[in-house]
């Protein structure tokens, strides 16, 4: 996706994640040949040994690889090394796959500006506008479990960072966690995972020796932040509310903002996306810390019958695996390609055995007809849920969440499908409205849409019931969410149905 330079927003924008195109693959990025030297490219090398063994760093130096990170407990690491190098490091008889290392994007979103709201009070006077929030029944959990019982549990947001700063947020996030590449501080407290991205990944002049250099601008991403709002906003905080407004957040930034320029069109990427050994890594402290759940909104394709796909494969289970040992539970977005993932494609990480992959909704209430701006409180009707027309499906599909849609037109058609001339104005109601940031003196509020805002309804409902049963198991809380859940249609679509906040906790 293309980024230009990133203007002011608005205190309150509409920024409709994820519904045009198809989600992205899982891509590799080259860096650009130097003459008269081999072209250096990242790899994921996957050890026969399911830990680290010894003198593994020095073995891929050895070959002539620069170690970029160390993944110990899934015999894993990624390096810096050109073809004849990844070569010799496959025929080592230690070595089990070397592959490219994988680079995992943010959804296609589109951004239209949206009226200032001013200044964030203590009222959550934006609550009325959060349906998904009261379709799921969190409002009647919070009459049943105190806030007190609820910070018994902490989700882990990985994701592009978090404003720590953000008046719903600042005093639900206990842990600061950066494992990206190019490491910076942000914010007023100069956190490791703030979404501030001074730096960038430029390979279109890449110095193997200095992987980041300062950017031309500053970039602030906000996705991480409206996932977080989602999952824990604070009561009183701000605007609004999240649903599980007394768990505790763990932020960690594992992307990275990078840059380059496509050969064959001339067009200039300015985007940001998280690779595989980021990825792995804020896994592994997560769990490895306790963390109750881990939410992932985002992802990409994999293909089992790709031999280059192998080494990141293997390494995704064994992250994975080691998770659910460890006792944390992962929640993963499906993926925004309105496509069946029945097949030899893989979604990553929603697709894999032992994460919890939701799908998203939306509701045929008609909001759009509600008077613009409405006082009334939006109350989306049971009865009336639909895919939302991005949303990925099929039999990998464990629950289903809201992640908003546009609403249906006069013949049964979301309005997403129409030019947004023709749109009512009341249809960005009916997407998911959180927090973000604009910069570092302006928190914000706005509307998204897409799996990644369905899977942090589901990470929040998990905490809740991880803090009330701390001795369960991430399979146990699994099955609970599947028995809990609302049936609201096809097993294909919504997996086992709606997630349930009300019945999930009693």
């Amino acid at each position: 996706m293309r980024k230009g330079i990133y203007g002011l927003l608005g205190i309150l924008a509409l920024l409709f994640a994820a519904c045009t195109g198809q989600t992205p693959s899982a891509q590799t990025l080259s860096i650009q040949m130097v003459p008269g030297k081999p072209n250096p490219e990242r790899y994921l090398v996957v050890f026969r040994s399911e830990t680290l063994p010894p003198g593994a760093k020095g073995l891929a130096e050895s070959a002539g690889a620069k170690v970029l990170k160390e993944l110990g407990p899934i015999g894993a690491m990624t390096v810096l090394a050109d073809g004849e190098t990844a070569a010799r490091l496959a025929k080592r008889p230690e070595v089990l796959a070397v592959g490219k290392e994988h680079l995992y994007r943010l959804p296609e979103r589109v951004m239209v500006p949206e009226e200032t709201y001013g200044a964030p009070t203590a009222a959550d006077s934006l609550y009325r506008y959060q349906w998904d929030i009261r379709r799921i029944g969190a409002h009647k959990v919070w009459e049943r479990v105190p806030l007190s019982v609820q910070a018994g549990a902490t989700v882990a947001v990985l994701d592009t960072g978090v404003m720590d700063n953000h008046p719903d947020l600042a005093t639900q996030i206990v842990a600061f966690q950066a494992t990206n590449y190019c490491r910076e501080t942000g914010g007023p407290n100069n956190t490791p995972s703030y979404p501030k991205y001074t730096l960038w990944i430029d390979f279109d002049h890449l110095d193997p020796n200095n992987l980041c250099t300062p950017a031309p601008s500053v970039l602030y991403e906000a996705h991480g932040t409206h996932v977080s709002g989602t999952v824990a906003a604070a009561f009183g905080g701000g605007r609004v509310v999240g649903v599980a407004p007394g768990v505790r957040l763990a932020a960690y930034k594992v992307f990275d903002r990078y840059h380059y320029t496509d050969p064959e069109t001339g067009e200039e990427y300015d985007d940001v996306g998280a690779w595989d050994g980021p990825i792995f890594e804020a896994i592994l402290d997560a769990a490895s810390k306790g963390y109750s759940v881990i939410n992932m909104s985002l992802g990409g394709i994999l293909y089992t019958q790709n031999r280059d796909d192998v080494a990141a494969m293997v390494a995704w289970d064994r992250v994975m695996k080691y998770a659910n040992r460890m006792g944390t539970l992962i929640v993963a977005s499906a993926g925004n390609s309105a496509q069946n993932a029945n097949g030899p494609v893989v979604h990553i990480p929603s697709d894999l055995p032992t994460v919890v992959s939701v799908s998203a909704t939306g509701t045929a209430t008609p909001f759009w007809q509600q008077p613009y701006p409405t006082s009334q409180t939006l109350n989306a009707e049971p009865g009336q849920d639909i895919l939302a027309f991005y949303s990925n499906y099929g039999a990998a599909v464990d629950l289903s969440a809201p992640g908003g849609d546009c609403g249906l037109d006069e013949n049964g058609q979301s309005w997403c499908t129409r030019p947004r001339a023709e749109r009512p104005a009341g249809y960005r109601y009916h997407l998911i409205l959180s927090t973000v940031i604009v910069d570092e003196n302006t928190p914000a509020y706005a509307w998204y849409a897409g799996t990644s805002m369905a899977s942090p309804h589901v990470a929040a409902v998990a905490a809740l019931v991880r803090a009330l049963h701390p001795e369960w198991g991430p399979g146990e809380v699994r099955a609970h969410l599947k028995a809990t859940a609302e049936n609201i249609g096809s097993r294909q679509l919504f997996g086992h149905g709606l997630v349930n906040a009300d019945q999930a906790v009693r």
